[in-house]
């Protein structure tokens, strides 16, 4: 196996050789070991009827064609000297740098990433201190509303019952038709008459204002209760119609009624508990 002159390595077909046309040295087809320069070695390698001499033998003569020596087939290549160590070294370097880079950008995340989780959790902890206490006066204005509702109601039944109050020495004449020159006062003692009542009793009475398709009902004031239960005992146990108090209306045979007066409220309350009354009758 041949070996550079210069250099005394191998010459090998990755690193071809060059002879020397006089003195056959033999010296790799480099720029270091032959002294030529790129395009020379180019020109040499395209041409082999060129000649080259080393610097020793170029002035004597005669000179030969330059020839690139070739290995054989079966010559192995000088093997490459690999440092492992050092290899495998430098990648574990370079494998270290990469990944303390990755972890430092991750650890910069998950520090960013980190100090938002804390600020929601911070704000989720403010929301549910304010449910709280949103829920505690919640609760409070609920029990005060409760508290008013309970005393609105208790307010509005003594009201009702205050101005019931101040119906009872009062009835009230229904279903007497308005006439246009009609004597309120005159119908009443007519009435009081008929049930055998005083008519001292008999305080005032007026026509009220009521519904277009109903009669207006008669209020009127009594002396006292007593005189009042006196007037609604009679009008149970006897009857009395439109005729016997109307001169204008002989052949009208329609019932007056004669009640205790009530307030509206009371008067909705009764008339509710007629037909729950009506209802309960009628599935019996």
């Amino acid at each position: 196996m041949s070996k550079c002159d210069i250099c005394n390595k191998i010459i090998s077909k990755s690193m071809p050789g060059l002879e020397c046309s006089k003195c056959e040295r033999i010296v790799h087809l480099n720029t270091r070991c032959s002294s030529l320069t790129n395009k020379q070695i180019a020109a040499l390698k395209a041409a082999s009827s060129l000649e080259w001499t080393c610097l020793e033998c170029q002035r004597e003569s005669p000179r030969r064609n330059s020839s690139i020596v070739i290995p054989e087939e079966n010559e192995e290549d000088e093997p490459v000297q690999i440092n492992a160590k050092k290899l495998l070294s430098n990648v574990s370097k370079e494998v270290e740098k990469a990944i303390k880079s990755e972890m430092r950008e991750f650890n910069e995340s998950l520090q960013f990433y980190g100090a938002k989780l804390d600020e929601i959790i911070e704000c989720v902890d403010a929301f549910k201190q304010t449910i709280k206490i949103l829920e505690r006066k919640n609760v409070e204005l609920s029990n005060r509303n409760n508290d008013l509702e309970t005393r609105v109601g208790a307010l509005e039944q003594r009201l009702q019952e205050i101005e019931q109050e101040k119906l009872e020495n009062y009835v009230e004449i229904a279903n007497v038709p308005f006439q246009t020159t009609e004597s309120v006062d005159k119908m009443v003692e007519k009435i009081a008459v008929k049930f055998n009542q005083p008519l001292e009793t008999i305080k005032s009475s007026q026509r009220q204002q009521g519904k277009k398709e109903q009669p207006a009902i008669i209020k009127v004031k009594l002396c006292d209760v007593t005189a009042k239960e006196k007037w609604i005992t009679a009008a149970k146990s006897g009857k009395i119609t439109v005729a016997d108090i109307c001169p204008s209306e002989r052949n009208n045979n329609a019932i007056v009624y004669i009640r205790e007066a009530m307030t509206k409220t009371n008067k909705s309350i009764f008339w509710q508990a007629k037909q729950e009354l009506k209802i309960k009758q009628k599935f019996k």
